[in-house]
């Protein structure tokens, strides 16, 4: 048992060497600010996914496992299924990982076949770079025409804003009456939600969804060969190989899943898309019957602010009290969600829950990844340290939150490296002398509204919720505690590791913890009254069907892609787009024919086949945080803030990978999981 602890922990050294360079050229290419240094970069992880495949197929690695980790009748007769089950839990965990690892690529097979999965895995990580690298560099430019659609961008966008977004072009009016616009996420998303010419926003929106049309042969590759790969390993399809280790299982219990939350939202939805349409009507006259996917984000953007509108009136009807102030206002949140105000509820927010502190600290210039070598300009990366006061230091946190020319366009968290944890005893069957603590760093990537000389930074609510979100990931990497660094954060079960980024999010719309801590107005510093966070509160619930039948129809859409029929002509099946627009009319979700969104869909990539996860996961999110979180973010006592964040961190978050997203949950409910908390606050 000694010799089969001392071997996992010594796999886990080669990993962690190789992970720690490979996953900071990850970092690199996504985000730094010489392209120079992204191709490097890129190239560098190219060259170190071959290297791990070639140790994934190294048989002296590989029976150095086997021997304890059975893959056969003849390994269960030799004793090595006895060995493993005499492991700590964690170790059995590890093993199997590392198991599955190996056998990913084939070394398993006859060598002629391990030969031609390895190159077909090369090919694959080839793909899946080509595809990221293309949504990261490719930026289309495009002119808008005529007075009053560019007085339009004008009104929504300023120039000196516009001028950071459009990459590559000059935004300058030079008395043609045009503009050139380019097919920036930022840009583009918000011109959607806020222009009120028809016209505008479906140029917009046609040309910021066929920006790569590069990506559709791409993708149309890396199924082919994501699929001839997985069935060479003996699977059915890419989708039953991956979903082999997540929580649900197969395929199967994935439409299972989707379709009871089709069920449950689908009159939801129809009824949010006959709100949208009545309002079109009202607003572009006519007798329209369609709503258009260039509307859906005006349309309910505009409806939303009038609900809050209404509610605030109503509520000012029916209020004794109220400042003078408060019941002038028609915009009830604006000015109120700044970058440092998000920063400083983050500090609270975990000083709170789980005793920690969160410190700024100058950043050396070596560690500055967004600042090219041939500018002047000055670095906007901060850089955390996070401390427990019992603990010690847990690990560093990096803030990248505005977009840059290259950078990478969506918002994510990189690990840079992961932690792990050793106490004397497994470091003696490792044979090092002295107890190891590797702390993790990690970097939360945005591309939040751009800075600006202003001292405060103005962002919208939806941005504080896309920065929690990414928050929360990033504390799951820094407050795990694993032996194994291959089991550190979140490398966890896929469909689960959404679960506290969805958790940590939730504390950015709670009416308790906006009114005292997150919300607070950059010119007077006055909090946000409990009555305008309500409104905040209610708000989330507004279009929550169009938001999850979408969501459904892109799992949907991912399972075709990656199932036992793939949708790829170069394996006798249908096109992505086709597949796509079928899944869309079906669903009744508005699609513009010509357009391939899904070509800017990274998630295929990083999430192929698991994209059903974010749905899956914040159903657990949401039953977390009905039955503890959402009393912990209102409550002033300290003693059940801190019993029920450390809670989540002890029963969850410390666990990384090292045990079964079902035995957390359990351990944080007292019961199994339900779907119904997700549905609470939807209309019936």
């Amino acid at each position: 048992m000694q010799r089969a602890k001392r071997t996992l922990h010594l796999l886990d050294d080669i990993s962690n060497i190789v992970c720690t360079v490979i996953d900071a050229a990850e970092l690199c290419r996504s985000v730094h600010a010489c392209s120079e240094w992204r191709r490097g970069a890129s190239d560098a992880f190219g060259i170190l996914s071959e290297y791990i495949g070639s140790l994934n197929a190294d048989e002296r690695l590989y029976l150095s496992l086997r021997r304890f980790v059975f893959a056969d009748e003849s390994d269960e007769a030799n004793g090595s299924s006895a060995i493993l089950s005499q492991l700590p839990h964690e170790y059995q965990r590890m093993a199997l990982a590392m198991r599955r690892e190996f056998e990913r690529d084939g070394i398993h097979l006859k060598y002629t076949q391990r030969e031609e999965a390895r190159e077909l895995n090369n090919v694959i990580v080839g793909l899946e770079s080509l595809f990221t690298t293309n949504i990261t560099e490719k930026t289309k430019l495009f002119d808008i025409e005529g007075k009053e659609m560019v007085d339009e961008v004008d009104k929504i966008v300023p120039r000196h804003i516009l001028g950071q977004l459009v990459r590559g072009g000059s935004t300058s009016n030079d008395g043609n009456d045009s503009v050139t616009l380019s097919s920036d996420n930022l840009l583009c998303n918000t011109l959607l939600a806020h222009s009120p010419s028809p016209a505008l926003r479906k140029e917009v929106y046609m040309q910021s969804n066929t920006s790569i049309p590069e990506n559709l042969n791409v993708l149309d590759s890396l199924i082919k060969h994501r699929h001839l790969h997985s069935t060479l390993l003996g699977h059915r399809s890419y989708s039953h190989r991956v979903l082999s280790d997540r929580m649900v299982g197969t395929p199967e219990k994935v439409q299972e899943f989707l379709r009871r939350m089709e069920e449950r939202s689908s009159h939801v939805f129809k009824r949010d898309m006959e709100v949208l349409l009545k309002a079109k009507r009202h607003v572009e006259g006519g007798v329209s019957s369609d709503i258009e996917p260039w509307d859906v984000p005006f349309y309910t953007t505009l409806i939303k602010a009038q609900r809050q509108y209404q509610r605030w009136k109503e509520g000012d009807a029916s209020s004794s009290g109220g400042s003078s102030s408060d019941e002038d206002e028609s915009s009830q949140f604006a000015g109120y969600f700044t970058v440092e105000n998000s920063i400083e509820g983050m500090k609270a927010l975990v000083n709170e829950l789980f005793g920690i502190s969160m410190k700024e600290v100058d950043i050396p210039v070596e560690e500055c990844w967004d600042v090219d070598t041939t500018a002047t300009g000055g670095s906007a990366l901060r850089k955390f340290e996070f401390h427990h006061e019992e603990d010690g230091s847990l690990g560093t946190m990096y803030l990248d939150l505005h977009p840059r020319d290259g950078k990478f366009v969506h918002a994510a968290h990189f690990t840079i490296r992961c932690g792990r944890t050793r106490s004397n005893a497994e470091d003696e069957c490792s044979g090092a002398t002295n107890a190891e603590q590797q702390l993790p760093i990690v970097a939360l990537v945005c591309n939040l509204s751009p800075s600006s000389s202003a001292s405060q930074i103005l962002l919208s609510h939806s941005e504080v919720e896309t920065l929690y979100h990414e928050f929360g990931h990033g504390l799951h990497s820094l407050l795990s505690r694993t032996s194994f660094q291959h089991l550190s954060g979140t490398r966890a079960a896929m469909d689960f590791v959404e679960t506290p980024s969805h958790l940590f999010e939730a504390f950015s719309r709670d009416p308790g913890f906006l009114s005292r801590v997150l919300a607070r107005h950059y010119v007077t510093g006055l909090p946000m009254s409990e009555r305008r966070a309500n409104h905040l509160a209610l708000s989330h619930a507004d279009f929550r069907g169009v938001e999850v039948q979408t969501q459904i129809v892109h799992s949907k859409f991912d399972q075709a892609l990656f199932g036992e029929h793939p949708c790829s002509p170069s394996l006798g099946g249908c096109t992505s787009t086709e597949m796509f627009e079928r899944l869309h009319k079906e669903a009744g979700v508005p699609f513009a024919p010509g357009t391939h969104w899904h070509s800017r869909f990274g998630h295929l990539v990083t999430y192929g086949a698991g994209y059903y996860g974010y749905l899956y996961a914040q159903t657990f999110a949401a039953d977390i945080w009905l039955t503890l979180a959402s009393s912990m973010a209102s409550s002033s006592s300290p003693e059940v803030v801190r019993e029920g964040g450390m809670r989540i961190w002890k029963e969850m978050l410390i666990h990384g990978g090292a045990k079964d997203p079902k035995d957390m949950l359990h351990a944080v409910l007292g019961r199994e999981p339900s779907v119904d908390p997700f549905f609470k606050g939807m209309p019936e």
